[in-house]
């Protein structure tokens, strides 16, 4: 993904996902399934924080906590971005195949 390049994967996830977002917004569609697409959102910016907290190893923070804490955290935000990502692909699921 040249888009993306030389960025975290999870940051690169999560981009993607807002970026899906921002075109269902501009096409009108997230009108369509409004919740859904916030939920999408959410997991989203949660997959760009994960994408980030690997770049937090240097400075104040690095000598504080370890590498194998922030390891730990960057996986606990990144489940919890595919926990809310996974929601908000069933709700648009739902809302637009199932309901008229």
């Amino acid at each position: 993904m040249a888009l993306v390049e030389g960025v975290s994967p999870l940051a690169g996830i999560g981009m993607a996902i807002l970026l899906a977002v921002a075109l269902a917004e501009f096409s009108k569609f997230r009108s369509r399934a409004e919740k859904g697409f916030n939920w999408l959102a959410l997991g989203g910016v949660l997959y760009v924080f994960a994408g980030a907290t690997s770049v937090a190893t240097g400075g104040f923070v690095g000598e504080v906590l370890t590498a194998s804490v922030i390891d730990g955290v960057q996986k606990l935000i990144a489940s919890l971005a595919w926990l809310t990502a996974l929601i908000g692909a069933v709700f648009v699921a739902y809302q637009v195949l199932l309901e008229k």
